[in-house]
């Protein structure tokens, strides 16, 4: 009760709480990875990605032994990802949970009490989640550097870490936590299923990778398609000019407010362009795999299709990820 109570406590936020605290997290993220991939994902990736090629490993010539060994290394590296996905999603859930900005956008702006933006306190839980995230993403840059597979999108990859570090910075320094909460919610939760998608890709699975892909592309479109910019963006762009007295804030006011929605439009546009990019891949390679296939058969049609649209999906990630 105790712990509770403190992690509800209202507090007056400061850049320094992430100075602070964030380097503490970018810090103990290597040293949870470590001992998750020394006795958790080690023992599963082999036995999820080895199967039956365990016993006999070494009769494999050294390209398969090795495909087997990159497969498992890409294993290990999503199932870190999933946990903290997972992690960072039920974390997100916790702080938003019966808050009445998770549901009523011109809270956001109002509150507690007289409380309006930037005067505006904020839990100690909400703190913590800042942190916990801006030192996942402070860690990835390295990690990306020193630990990880080097891909080709490593250049993609390291933008997307160091722009999402500025932007959770930003965001908090600001005093935009509260929308900050809520576009962490909705990006983590999409991702969770990626994540268990590839997994289970890796270990050869067939249907679940499926069943995860369309739950995926299911939370792609209500998250960042409709309630993203029902919510988020008309909030930011909208409320917030009726919830607040512009005339008090003529010197940052209007920079703070054409900047955040200038980078929520752009989230918002590039989710658009990725899920048309999707679309039009997953129908020419479908079109493509039935052409060459027995029309005959609806059920060779409707599982070649499944698969299709999942390896498309993963090759399409792998290049164009935010």
């Amino acid at each position: 009760m105790e712990l509770a109570r403190q992690l509800n406590r209202e507090i007056d936020p400061s850049f320094w709480d992430l100075v602070t605290l964030a380097p503490i997290f970018a810090i103990g993220f290597p040293v949870c990875r470590f001992f998750l991939d020394r006795f958790v994902l080690e023992k599963l990736s082999r036995k999820s990605v080895f199967g039956t090629h365990e016993s006999k490993l070494r009769k494999l010539s050294d390209a398969d032994r090795d495909a087997l060994r990159k497969t498992q290394t890409k294993f290990k590296e999503s199932g870190w990802k999933c946990v903290y996905y997972t992690t960072a999603e039920i974390f997100a859930l916790y702080v938003t949970y019966n808050e009445t900005w998770l549901t009523d956008s011109y809270s956001i702006w109002v509150g507690p009490g007289d409380q309006t933006w930037p005067n505006q306190t904020i839990k100690v839980k909400l703190k913590l989640l800042y942190a916990f995230a801006a030192g996942f993403y402070a860690y990835s840059i390295f990690a990306l550097i020193f630990w990880e597979t080097r891909r080709k999108d490593f250049g993609v990859s390291m933008t997307h870490h160091v722009a999402t570090f500025g932007l959770i910075s930003f965001s908090y320094w600001t005093r935009f936590a509260r929308i900050g909460c809520v576009v962490l919610a909705l990006h983590d939760a999409s991702d969770v299923f990626l994540e268990l998608a590839k997994m289970s890709k890796y270990a050869g699975v067939r249907v679940v990778p499926d069943v995860l892909f369309g739950l995926f592309a299911l939370s792609w479109v209500l998250l960042r398609l409709i309630y993203f910019p029902v919510w988020v963006i008309w909030g930011t762009s909208y409320l917030s000019i009726k919830a607040i007295n512009i005339h008090l804030h003529r010197g940052y006011g209007p920079i703070y407010y054409y900047v955040t929605n200038t980078l929520l439009i752009s989230l918002f546009v590039l989710h658009i362009y990725w899920w048309v990019l999707i679309y039009r891949m997953i129908v020419k390679q479908i079109r493509a795999g039935v052409i060459g296939d027995d029309v005959r058969s609806g059920r060779v049609q409707f599982f070649f299709s499944r698969i299709v649209l999942f390896s498309v999906f993963i090759n399409w990630w792998k290049h164009y990820r935010f």
